[in-house]
C-alpha cells in the first residue's frame, strides 16, 4: 500500500508504541513522530524506537498526513477539536478508542477526515516499553466510519490494517458500543468488582483460577474509567443482563436444583468453546 510520510502518534503506550513499531517493521511510513504529556513516555518511546522524534506539544504534528489518536477516550474526544486549526485538509485521522459514538459525534461536528478505529489486541501491561510490532498480527480491527465518509479513506485505513497483519471488521458506531459492553466493558466491569468484594487477606489464598479470572483487572484505571463513563448507557445495560444472569445462578444454588444448575453451567461452558 501507499506509504505515509509522516505519521504523528498521539499518545505513545503500548498501543500507540506497538502502532509505530509495526509501521516501521512493515516500511509504512517516511517518519513518525510521537506526542506525549510526559517526557519520560517520550524518552522511552524513543529508546524502543517506536518513534523517530517525540514532543510535548500538539503544533509538531502539522506537515503529518495520517493522525493516530492513541489515549483514553476522553482525551481523545478533548484532542479532537484543536486538530482543526493545525493539520491540513487532507490529512486523515484514526484513532484506537475502545467506545466510539462520542468521539465519532465529535469527529463529525468539526468535519474531520476521520475513520474510527478499534484494535482488539493489547494486554494489562502499558506503557511504550511493553510495545510490540506483532501486537496486531491475527487481531482483529473494528472500523467504524462516520455517516458520512470517503470511501477512499475506508479503503485506505482498511489496507492499513490489513497491512499490519489484522483482520478488518466494520461496523457502525452504535453496534460497536452495544457489542464491546458485552464482550469488553462488562468483564472488565465484572472482575474489578470481584476484586473490590474480596478481603485482602484472603488474597494469598486465591490460587490459578483466581489470577487468570482477575488478569485483566490489572488494567489502567484511567483508561477503563473513561470506557466505562463514554458508554455508560449500553455498559448498565450489559450489568442489568449479567445480574439478572447471576440472580438465576443464584436461585438455582439457594433451591439446591442440581439438574437445573447443572444445565445453566453445561450451557455456559458450551458458549465459551465457540470463542
Amino acid at each position: 500500500m501507499k506509504v505515509f510520510d509522516k505519521v504523528a502518534i498521539i499518545g505513545v503506550g503500548l498501543i500507540g508504541g506497538s502502532f509505530g513499531l509495526a509501521l516501521k517493521k512493515k516500511a509504512l511510513a517516511k517518519e513518525i513522530i510521537g506526542i506525549g504529556h510526559r517526557q519520560k513516555s517520550i524518552d522511552r518511546a524513543l529508546r524502543v524506537r517506536a518513534i523517530d522524534q517525540g514532543y510535548l506539544g500538539l503544533d509538531q504534528i502539522k506537515g503529518a498526513d495520517l493522525v493516530v489518536l492513541s489515549a483514553p477516550v476522553k482525551e481523545i474526544i478533548n484532542i479532537l477539536p484543536k486538530l482543526k486549526n493545525i493539520i491540513s485538509e487532507d490529512c486523515l485521522i484514526i484513532d484506537a478508542g475502545s467506545t466510539k459514538s462520542e468521539i465519532i459525534k465529535i469527529a463529525e461536528k468539526h468535519k474531520l477526515r476521520f475513520i474510527g478505529c478499534h484494535p482488539l489486541a493489547g494486554m494489562e501491561k502499558k506503557g511504550p516499553e511493553n510495545a510490540r510490532a506483532d501486537l496486531f498480527k491475527n487481531s482483529l480491527c473494528l472500523l467504524i466510519p462516520p455517516k458520512k465518509y470517503n470511501s477512499q479513506d475506508l479503503s485506505r485505513v482498511k489496507k492499513l490494517w490489513e497491512a499490519l497483519e489484522a483482520r478488518t471488521v466494520i461496523l457502525n458506531s452504535a453496534r460497536h458500543d452495544r457489542i464491546l459492553a458485552f464482550t469488553s466493558h462488562l468483564p472488565h466491569a465484572v472482575v474489578f468488582s470481584l476484586i473490590d468484594c474480596l478481603k485482602s487477606d484472603y488474597l494469598k489464598f486465591g490460587a490459578g483460577g483466581l489470577k487468570d479470572t482477575t488478569r485483566i483487572g490489572l488494567s489502567d484505571p484511567l483508561l477503563w474509567k473513561d470506557i466505562f463513563l463514554t458508554n455508560r448507557k449500553e455498559l448498565l445495560l450489559a450489568l442489568h443482563t449479567f445480574e439478572k444472569s447471576l440472580q438465576r445462578l443464584k436461585s438455582l444454588i439457594k433451591n439446591n436444583n442440581d439438574g437445573a444448575l447443572r444445565a445453566y453451567l453445561e450451557k455456559s461452558r458450551d458458549k465459551r468453546n465457540g470463542l
